[in-house]
Formats: C-alpha cells, sequence, structure tokens
C-alpha cells in the first residue's frame, strides 16, 4: 500500500499515510466496532477529495475494491466511520468560508465544528440551533442527521442546510439543492454524470411510487434511505433529503451552506425527581405540551452510580428506591417562561421535590451533566459502550418499554437504566458488558436480539434518532419488505453503481462482518452521551 500512499500525495494537496500507528487511530469511532483502514487521507479542499474518489473508482473499474469512508471527529456510534479502505479525514476541512449577517447563511466545510461554528456565530449574535455533542462536525450532522434535544422544536440539522456541495462517486463535482423540472430535464439531456444521476432518480420515482407512499407513513425510522419520500415538492425536485441519514454512503459533502438564526434567550431549567410511573407519565405529558426547549429524562439508578464518584448532585436529594430524574428547560421570552415553569410545578404533587434554576443554583444544575458522564465511565472496560443509541419509543407505548427492560434486567441479568428524550421520543441505555471477552461478545449480540424485539414489540423503531449504520441494521434490514429493499439498493446503485462509497453500511451489513469486527480492545478516552 505505500505505492498507493505515495503516488496519491503525489496528485493531492493534502497528505494521505499508510503508517500503521496513524491507520490504528482511526480504526475505532464510538461504537462496538473496529476497523483498521488500509490508508488515512487528509484532503485540504474539494479537488483532493474529487481525487481521491476518482483513484477509488478507477481501482474498482480494475476489480481492485479500495472503499471510501469519509469521517469527522469519529464520533458515530453505529460503526460508520470506520472501514478497511480508506478513511478520507475532514479534520483539515474545517473552515467558515463565508458569512452573509443580513441573509443569515453561512458556508462552511463539512469539517467544522458544532461547537466551533456556534462560538464563531456568537460574536455576531447569531446561531446554528442545533442541540448536539458539541464536537459533531457539519458533515457528519447531514450524514446521521441525529435527533438532538431541541429537534422536535426546531427540526433539527435537516431544517438548516440549503445547499450542499457533493462529489458523486464518478468523481463528479455537484450543487444539491431544488431544481426546477425545467432545469432537471437540462440536467438530463445534457448527458452528464450528474444528469444520468437524475434521469434514474426520476426513473426510481415512477417505478417505485407506491413503495415511496407507504414509506412516508413510518415518519420516526432513518432506515434506508428513508427521505425518498421528501425529495419532490410539486414542480421542484432536490436530491439534498438524500444525504441526511446516508451516512456518506451516496456522496461525500465538501462545502455546505446553511441558514442560522438569532440567539434565542437564555434557558432556564427545572428539575424534580418522580417515584411513581403514573404520576411521572402525567407530568411529562403536561410538561411536553407547554412545548419546552428540552424534556430528558433520566433512571434514579444513574444519579446512584454517579454517587460512588462522589458526582451527587446536591440540588435534588431524593429517597432510595426507583425513579427518574427530570429536567425541563424552556427559552422563551422572560414572562412566558416563568408562566410556564409556573404551570410545571403546579403539574406536580406538593410533596414532590422540585428545583427552579435561578442565577444562584444555576451552576449547580451542571452538576447533573457531571452525574451522567459518570455513570457512562463507569463500564467495566472503562466504558459504557452505546450499543444502539437513539431508539424511537412512541409516548403511548413507554409504560410497556419501562416494563419490557426490567423483563429484559432480569433474563440477561444486566441493569439497563434509561435516559433520553421525553419531547423527541428518543432514548438511549447502556449495558455495562465487557466488549473485551468472547463472553461479553456473545452477550452483545443477545443484548441486540431481544433488545430490538422489545422496540418493535412497543412500536417503536431503533433508527427513530439515528440511522442504522453497521451495528442497527442487523435487526433494522429485516424489516424492510421486498419492495422497500428493491428500492433502496436501486438508490445506491443510482448513486454509486461500484459501491466504493461506505460499502456494508446502511444495506450491506451482514451478522458474520459484524461480528467480526466487533471491539477487542478498550476504547481509550471519555464516553459521552
Amino acid at each position: 500500500m505505500s505505492k498507493l500512499a505515495k503516488y496519491l500525495n503525489q496528485h493531492i494537496s493534502g497528505n494521505v499515510f499508510d503508517r500503521p500507528s496513524i491507520c490504528a487511530e482511526y480504526s475505532t469511532d464510538r461504537s462496538i466496532l473496529e476497523a483498521t483502514p488500509r490508508l488515512v487521507a487528509f484532503p485540504e479542499n474539494t479537488d483532493d477529495v474529487r481525487r481521491l474518489v476518482l483513484f477509488s473508482d478507477q481501482l474498482a473499474l480494475r476489480s481492485f475494491r479500495l472503499p471510501l469512508t469519509m469521517r469527522g471527529t469519529g464520533i458515530d456510534k453505529t460503526g460508520a466511520a470506520i472501514t478497511e479502505g480508506m478513511i478520507i479525514s475532514t479534520e483539515r476541512m474545517d473552515q467558515i468560508e463565508e458569512v452573509d449577517l443580513r441573509g443569515r447563511l453561512i458556508r462552511v466545510q463539512p469539517g467544522t465544528t458544532l461547537g466551533a461554528l456556534n462560538a464563531a456565530l456568537g460574536l455576531q449574535g447569531l446561531c446554528l440551533p442545533i442541540d448536539y455533542d458539541p464536537r459533531s462536525t457539519i458533515g457528519g450532522l447531514i450524514a446521521n442527521c441525529p435527533n438532538d434535544d431541541a429537534s422536535d422544536r426546531r427540526g433539527g440539522i435537516f431544517q438548516y442546510v440549503e445547499r450542499a456541495e457533493v462529489v458523486l462517486a464518478s468523481g463528479e463535482i455537484v450543487q444539491f439543492a431544488p431544481y426546477h423540472s425545467r432545469n432537471i430535464l437540462a440536467k438530463i439531456e445534457s448527458g452528464s454524470p450528474e444528469g444520468e444521476l437524475y434521469r434514474r432518480i426520476e426513473k426510481i420515482l415512477d417505478d417505485y411510487g407506491d413503495t415511496i407512499v407507504n414509506r412516508s407513513m413510518r415518519p420516526f425510522d432513518a432506515a434506508g434511505y428513508a427521505n425518498i419520500t421528501r425529495i419532490k415538492h410539486g414542480n421542484y425536485l432536490s436530491l439534498l433529503p438524500l444525504l441526511f441519514a446516508s451516512q456518506g454512503t451516496l456522496g461525500l459533502v465538501t462545502d455546505v451552506i446553511l441558514r442560522v438564526e438569532v440567539v434565542r434567550p437564555p434557558t432556564r431549567r427545572l428539575a424534580t425527581v418522580i417515584h411513581d410511573q403514573k404520576t411521572l407519565l402525567r407530568f411529562m405529558n403536561e410538561v411536553n405540551e407547554l412545548n419546552p426547549h428540552t424534556l430528558r429524562l433520566y433512571d434514579l439508578r444513574i444519579l446512584d452510580t454517579a454517587a460512588l464518584y462522589g458526582n451527587w448532585p446536591e440540588l435534588l436529594r431524593h429517597d432510595e428506591g426507583d425513579g427518574w430524574l427530570v429536567i425541563v428547560s424552556f427559552n422563551d421570552r422572560r414572562y412566558r417562561t416563568e408562566r410556564k415553569l409556573q404551570r410545571c410545578r403546579e403539574s406536580l404533587n406538593p410533596n414532590e421535590v422540585i428545583v427552579i434554576e435561578t442565577p444562584e443554583n444555576s451552576a449547580d444544575f451542571e452538576e447533573f451533566d457531571s452525574a451522567l458522564l459518570s455513570f457512562l465511565n463507569d463500564g467495566l472496560d472503562g466504558e459504557r459502550t452505546p450499543i444502539v443509541d437513539d431508539v424511537y419509543i412512541p409516548h403511548y407505548k413507554l409504560e410497556d418499554y419501562f416494563a419490557g427492560l426490567k423483563t429484559l434486567e432480569m433474563t440477561l441479568g444486566i441493569n439497563l437504566p434509561v435516559f433520553g428524550s421525553y419531547a423527541t421520543s428518543n432514548y438511549n441505555i447502556r449495558p455495562e458488558i465487557d466488549c473485551t471477552s468472547m463472553d461479553g461478545r456473545r452477550q452483545i449480540v443477545s443484548f441486540l436480539r431481544h433488545y430490538s424485539r422489545l422496540v418493535q414489540g412497543c412500536d417503536g423503531s431503533l433508527t427513530g434518532g439515528s440511522p442504522e449504520g453497521r451495528v442497527k441494521t442487523l435487526s433494522t434490514a429485516q424489516s424492510f419488505t421486498d419492495e422497500e429493499r428493491e428500492l433502496y439498493n436501486a438508490i445506491k446503485d443510482a448513486f454509486d453503481p461500484h459501491h466504493i462509497l461506505n460499502p456494508d453500511v446502511k444495506m450491506g451489513a451482514e451478522l458474520k462482518s459484524t461480528i467480526r469486527h466487533l471491539r477487542t480492545t478498550l476504547k481509550r478516552g471519555i464516553a459521552t452521551p
């Protein structure tokens, strides 16, 4: 592979490495999987990415496979940021290129992190209102399209991308945005690779019309290429929606134009401990009708674990026993927020412990985040691995979900405290399983099987808050109808005929391959939500 690295270094501005020490650094993301790449590339611009894609495509024509995986900060939890081919890291493509303050538009490279972007925008009184991990890159947010804690109110990253520059598997650079049917026809008649792509997509829309309509009935499911249902509106067609939750399997984003907003008023929070499940469900349902900024739920066992490390939130001392911590936040205008907080207080029994944020105790609310962090890093191997996060459970099935978790705990002999967002109906559990042992890896497979059945039995979706990657697809692929499978394969073939862009993610993962790539080494660093 050193010859390939040398050749590529002669043709791009960035760097390509094949040193084992560098490749090992990019062999894991935050999932339960690991795969050591043959090459790691650090492009500096769109042309570099185009040359890397062209190189892989030419190798594919000669029956030599060098699959490509675009990667940001490597915090993907589904195994979609690793490969045995070539990693294309966006670490050097992290520039904020242009800001239009009047139009509230900003152009950035895909490696720009959410935290860095909002820090820069904050100086102008603007923000990208995504309540998610600040280490996430813009490219990663598009690829995974996660349901952030505020997406029920704001709509998530999908609502803020106006246009994207994309390198197709053919190496052609295209702009994805809404186009009128006249423009689409002109592109098709041009005979270019872009025109051929639009021609094939138009045919897919005609051939699978009924399947697409049926698929639109499951909006809380990001499996496959679900956003095929959102690409056509009247006389306009946009391929941009297909990039969201595609996990880099259809094209590589190299430039993005985002719409941003004026910074909202600061949030005020309310925290309470509730021991009775019926009281909990009634309270969260009433609070959710107030349109909160966030509405988060934590099993009290998370706080009990954190207490072992001295991270016990002093604001809410609670009696021992089962129960939940609920944290609500509002960021409306001052008086409107006050009224909503008062309504929250009135929804609880007088004997319930409740604390409302004030200037005096504001810093103490951060102790809840510290408690969660202590819990997540309490696993046998130094962390609680995110096996299958961000599942969707509808409100009317949450009681059944809690009951099913208790049954699952007894079946598998492990504790499964839950945390998540009632506002977005997305929940996480982090079982304490040692993935470095053979028994632990067997337990992971068993857990995936049982947990998938529980979620499906609650009318939920494993991919309600994030797409499937290589991990969840083992369960989600089985739920596709034959027509859906044909539809998704047709989309993949239209964009990536030689399957060089993150193959085996979403549609192609197999049980044997996934088990072979289960992590056998410790994951360094701090586990986060």
